[in-house]
Parts: structure tokens; sequence; C-alpha cells
């Protein structure tokens, strides 16, 4: 008998450090998207052409299959960068949920928004993790008052 409540206690135990490692991801960084599950776009800021790898996600393939898209962008917060898109992105079937790290492109769920991170940012249960900016992030961050920018598909 003591035996399997010994068996049980285990198995208890590792039931809830599953359950809290399952936790731990919703808070992850926007995990970096392998070339094998990705869309490789350019952004052109300001007569830059700075390289963005969007994740295989529908709101990202969605993106994807809608450009070139021309956007104006606005500083929110002092923390990001802040566009939107003439019609929602699809959402359908879409993780919510991450904890951004500068350079990372979410889709802010409530407003519809695209939004890239020039900072690190918290755990925010509304936000879809898109992209990632892969260099350049000097150039979004310089960018005073309003401007325009072009997402294109990478040649």
């Amino acid at each position: 008998m003591k035996k399997i409540f010994l068996l049980l206690g285990i198995a208890a135990a590792l039931g809830l450090s599953a359950c809290g490692g399952m936790q731990d991801t919703q808070a992850a960084p926007v995990e970096q998207a392998t070339a094998a599950q990705s869309y490789k776009a350019v952004l052109n800021v300001d007569g830059h052409k700075l390289p963005v790898t969007l994740r295989s996600e529908p709101s990202a393939a969605d993106l994807y299959s809608r450009l070139p898209v021309t956007l104006e962008f606005k500083d929110f917060n002092g923390m990001e960068k802040i566009a939107y898109f003439d019609k929602r992105l699809n959402e359908k079937g879409q993780r919510v949920g991450c904890h951004p790290l500068a350079g990372d492109l979410c889709v802010y769920q409530p407003w519809g928004n695209l939004s890239i991170f020039y900072v690190d940012f918290k755990d925010d249960p509304n936000l879809i993790p898109i992209g990632r900016l892969e260099d350049g992030l000097d150039i979004i961050k310089a960018q005073t008052g309003n401007f325009t920018a072009t997402l294109e598909k990478a040649e």
C-alpha cells in the first residue's frame, strides 16, 4: 500500500511540474523561427532594407500573402513602433501570448495592430508573435515621429 501511495505521489509531482512547464512556454520569449518554418521579408525604412523573418503561423502567413504592404508607423510608449493594417490579419488558430524582446514583431490582438518592439517588454497575454527583425533595430529605434515603411517579400 505504501508503494502505491509513493507511486501516486511521484506521478502527481511529475504531472504538476509538466503543467508548470506548459505555463512557462506562454511566457517565453518569441522563439526564433527556423528556415524551414518561416517566411523571409524585407522592411524598407528610410532607404534601408531590413531583413525580417516571419513565423509559420496563421497571422504571419496572412501578412506574407498580402505583401507588399506600406504602413504608417508611430511610436507607442517609448517601447515599440506600431502600425495598423487596412484589414485585420487572420487570427484563427493563432497562438496568443508572449514575452517579446527587442526586434520582435507582434500583433496586439485587441486592436489588430502590428508592433515592432525596440526594447524588451513584459509577458503580455494579448500579443500574437509573428516574426523578428533580424537586423537594423537601431534604424527603427531612431525614427522620430510618424514614418512610412514598406514590408515586402525577400528576393
